[in-house]
This record gives structure tokens, sequence and C-alpha cells, in this order.
């Protein structure tokens, strides 16, 4: 079923994911009471079910990405950590920002270009520092006084839309593999979730239409051409230029040009 692309299969199978964690929530419930030989392994097991339950419950409730916040909010409480961070990815540009978390200011001033040799941006699966000195820039590390720290991807279907971080505001903490593993179903289920909105968003937007002026003043503003250069390269006035950004502001429903091209790219206008 997430081999499908039609979109309105994303809402009844994140409604099955959430019937599939309580059933074998319930399940496993039964089974430890029946046998007490394995009542620690499968109390690990019965605890990561609930708590993917009631993440699948949050989702299932949230709107879309405006409630990422409070989403990251919840996770804090639900996998016991005093911060939780999320940091975009831009892939036209392959850099990331920092978007969500306490103490905004801070979290908004990270961003960074991503290289081959950066093994943290570059895992596919939740990676756990215990000292992320030898991974990480000193600015970060001294901004947020971190000791140890979990990066977990957020993707869907080979997308990625981001990472999440967490960690227990500059005390040090280990990490089990199970703690991992769980973390990273974590990040499957927030990407299928935004892939989800994603996708009803796209269904909404399918009217729009572009001028052919538009779309070109659109890939310039894509390749990081300012007003002044793009009017030079069309032979037209920035004030025309500006025009035309404003339009797509318009169409598009973006507070500012940055906000353009990321929705573009999300939408398909943009390759």
């Amino acid at each position: 079923m997430i081999q499908l692309k039609h979109q309105r299969m994303m809402d009844p199978l994140m409604f099955l994911l959430s019937v599939y964690s309580y059933l074998m929530y319930s399940f496993h419930k039964w089974a430890d009471m029946e046998s007490i030989q394995y009542k620690t392994e499968e109390s690990d097991e019965l605890k990561n079910l609930r708590l993917l339950d009631q993440l699948n419950q949050l989702l299932v409730s949230s709107s879309g990405a405006s409630d990422l916040a409070f989403i990251l909010k919840k996770c804090e409480k639900f996998f016991n950590y005093k911060r939780c961070v999320f940091y975009a990815y831009v892939p036209w540009s392959n850099q990331f920002y920092g978007v969500i978390g306490e103490e905004l200011p801070k979290i908004q001033s990270m961003k960074g270009q991503l290289t081959e040799q950066n093994l943290i941006f570059n895992s596919k699966r939740p990676i756990y520092l215990k000292n992320p000195k030898p991974y990480l820039r000193d600015d970060h590390i001294q901004l947020f006084q971190l000791s140890s720290i979990i990066f977990v991807p957020i993707a869907h279907e080979h997308q990625l839309y981001g990472w999440v971080t967490f960690d227990q505001m500059g005390n040090s903490f280990d990490c089990t593999k199970n703690e991992l593993d769980l973390l990273e179903h974590v990040g499957k289920r927030i990407g299928l979730f935004l892939s989800r909105k994603e996708r009803e968003n796209t269904a909404k937007t399918m009217a729009i239409a572009l001028t052919e002026r538009e779309s070109t003043v659109l890939k310039l503003l894509a390749d990081g051409y300012d007003n002044k250069k793009i009017a030079s390269l069309l032979f037209l006035s920035e004030y025309t230029v500006r025009d035309y950004v404003s339009s797509l502001m318009t169409k598009l429903r973006a507070k500012n040009r940055t906000q353009v091209v990321a929705y573009a790219f999300r939408w398909g206008l943009l390759s």
C-alpha cells in the first residue's frame, strides 16, 4: 500500500498503522500475562508498541506541517527527552537549516552545507553520538551545550524532509539499540505524515497555472538569482521582476522568496 501513489490511500494507511499497533499491543499484553519467562523482553516491546500507537493517534489527529511543533513537543514527552529539534533539508541547495524547537532564535541560526563526508546527515538510519565533538561543529555544540545527541532522518519513499534530534539539554545519556530502532519507526511515521499532507496540498494546488514568464522567473529564483540579476537576464526592469515575484508569492501562498521556491519544489512546479 505504501508503494501506491494515489494520495487517497494515505489516510487509510495511517489508520491501518494505528489499528496494527493497537492489535499488536493487545496481543503482546495478553501474551505477557501468559508467559513470565519472557516478561522483561516483551515488556520492552509492549512499551514500544504503546508509544508508537500514541504517536499514530497524534499524527492522525494533526492537520499538517503547521502542527509539527506540537508533534515534536509531544515526542519529547513520549520518548522521555528534554529537547527535540527539527532541521529541514533544502534539496535545491543541498543544505540544512534549523526550523522548529525551543530557543527558536538559536535553532534558526543553525544552517550549513551538506557534504558526502558528513556521515550524520548522509545516514539513512538514526545515529546516536555519545560524544558529538568529532562530528559536529564547535559552535553548534557550544550554542546548545550538547553532550550526547541522537539524529533521526525524516524521510518517505526516498524523499528526505530533514532530521529530528533528541537530547537531554546538555546532560550525557546512553541509548540502546532497542531505543534507536524505536526512533527509526518514529522517523518513518513522521515522514509518512509529512508526505500525506504534502500530497493533499499538491492535490489542492493542481489548478495553479503559471505564465511562461512566471515559470522563467521561478527557475531563476531557484538558481539563487536576485531581482537585479533576473531583470538583466530577461531584459526587464527590476520593478517588473518584483511584480512577477509578488504574483508567484500570491499564487503559491508563500510569505517570502524562499517559500516560493520551497513550495514550487514541493508541488512539482520545479524538478
